[in-house]
């Protein structure tokens, strides 16, 4: 925790004045991050959990800091003492919880910015950004929606309608709406169709650098998979998290990997079926829309608590985030193509709208951005995204949803798909973690 620099003045019959400094405070290391995240999480858990108990939502955004030690959370209205002890006893710690002021809570702007996606005319991409007591509707120029292949939004008539009935639900809880238009767009990351019946050749569709392969009766995530589409053709996306529906072995990825539809065949890399996808509808098309869906595995498949790295190294899965992910936070991912990478940041809650020439697809997703060339490309989709990993393994955070670009097939800024909601919206459907 960082300390405020107190300066002890003393003055001595010579007239000299001498100014003690007190030592820095040890700096954290690379090596320290990921225990102090996990010790951070613990206590955003059990506040958020604090607040899921309560009748009306009040928590707000959420940013950490773990290199300075800080966590600093909204709040709407007072803050309960039950809640002041939580921050009280994280101070012994050395975790310095602060609350900021909220007029509206994140469940309230999430509200309101899921209607207003879903009510907005339209079949092109646009996005929401989710901020304290803001709403920021981001629709692309149209040079920006051409470059993307996706419709062009024009901010008038019944567009312009649904965006002013939002302000005005906005201003209700304390909170504003803005509009403006950008040069990036939201896409899903889901790699370029093969045909149907053809030779699978990896090369083609991206530069592969990690992810297993031929895996059938042993799953993991970061597994290379491909999901036959409506048109006969396959998609290429990564596998997320192994887990549990019932007795039924799956893995959960992404809903836009299997075109937002159940019962669609799904094969490894290799070409051999390990099973179809389920549960996509639930996820995907409820009152709160993931970009979440699985893979229905045979029941005779065994499932692990790992994602693959590379080829043949693993990281284990230890636990699974429970709230929202919260800001500020360092975070690893695994993908087909961009490969085991540690250079992830956590950003802002976003309702993200992507294209499809059905109209468009609205869900919650979570802004990531990366330190290097990019968070995430096309092919990744799916892929596990978890909290920088400790001796012991690493903690279930989101798949990759898609990515925040120009029109290209990589993005410095990425777009994941929250699991900490799984077991909520469909219930007892878990994630495989280590005891």
């Amino acid at each position: 925790m960082r300390r405020p620099l107190i300066l002890a003045v003393i003055t001595l019959g010579l007239g000299a004045t001498f100014i003690a400094i007190p030592p820095a405070p040890p700096a954290v290391s690379a090596d320290d991050i990921p225990a102090i995240q996990e010790a951070h999480f613990a206590v955003i858990d059990e506040i958020a959990s604090w607040d899921a108990r309560t009748p009306v939502s009040r928590i707000g955004t959420i940013e950490g800091d773990p290199v300075a030690g800080t966590i600093r959370i909204g709040w709407a209205g007072d803050v309960p003492s039950e809640v002041r002890a939580i921050a009280r006893d994280a101070r012994a710690q050395g975790i310095d919880v602060g609350f900021v002021a909220q007029e509206s809570s994140e469940a309230e702007l999430l509200e309101i910015a899921y209607d207003m996606a879903a009510s907005m005319p339209v079949e092109g991409a646009f996005a929401i950004g989710i901020g304290q007591d803001t709403l920021s509707v981001e629709v692309p120029t149209a040079s920006a929606a051409e470059a993307a292949g996706t419709e062009p939004i024009a901010v008038e008539g019944d567009v312009r309608e649904v965006i002013d009935e939002a302000q005005d639900a906005a201003a209700a809880v304390g909170a504003s709406v803005s509009v403006a238009q950008t040069d990036t767009v939201p896409a899903n990351a889901a790699a370029v169709p093969l045909e149907a019946g053809a030779a699978i050749d990896p090369a083609a569709v991206a530069p592969i650098r990690t992810a297993r392969t031929n895996d059938v009766a042993v799953l993991s995530g970061g597994m290379r998979v491909q999901t036959q589409f409506r048109s006969g053709a396959f998609v290429s996306c990564t596998s997320g998290f192994t887990g549990f529906y019932g007795h039924r072995p799956v893995i959960v990825t992404a809903a836009h990997c299997s075109d937002y539809a159940d019962d669609r065949a799904v094969r490894n890399a290799a070409g051999t079926s390990i099973g179809r996808s389920d549960l996509v509808a639930e996820l995907n098309d409820g009152e709160l829309p993931f970009d979440l869906g699985v893979i229905a595995a045979s029941y005779d498949a065994r499932t692990l608590p790992r994602i693959y790295t590379g080829n043949t190294t693993t990281v284990d899965i230890t636990g699974t985030q429970t709230t929202w992910p919260p800001s500020g936070y360092q975070l690893c991912s695994s993908g087909q193509v961009t490969g085991w990478k540690c250079d992830l940041t956590a950003g802002g809650a976003y309702v993200t709208c992507y294209g499809t020439p059905r109209g468009s697809e609205c869900m919650h997703v979570q802004i990531v951005r990366s330190s290097g060339s990019s968070a995430f490309c096309l092919g990744d989709s799916g892929g596990p995204v978890v909290s920088r990993p400790t001796d012991a393994g690493a903690r279930a955070v989101g798949v990759v949803s898609g990515i925040r670009g120009t029109g290209g097939t990589c993005a410095v800024e990425g777009l994941m798909a929250p699991v900490s909601q799984l077991g909520t919206v469909v219930y007892g459907l878990q994630l495989h973690t280590l005891p």
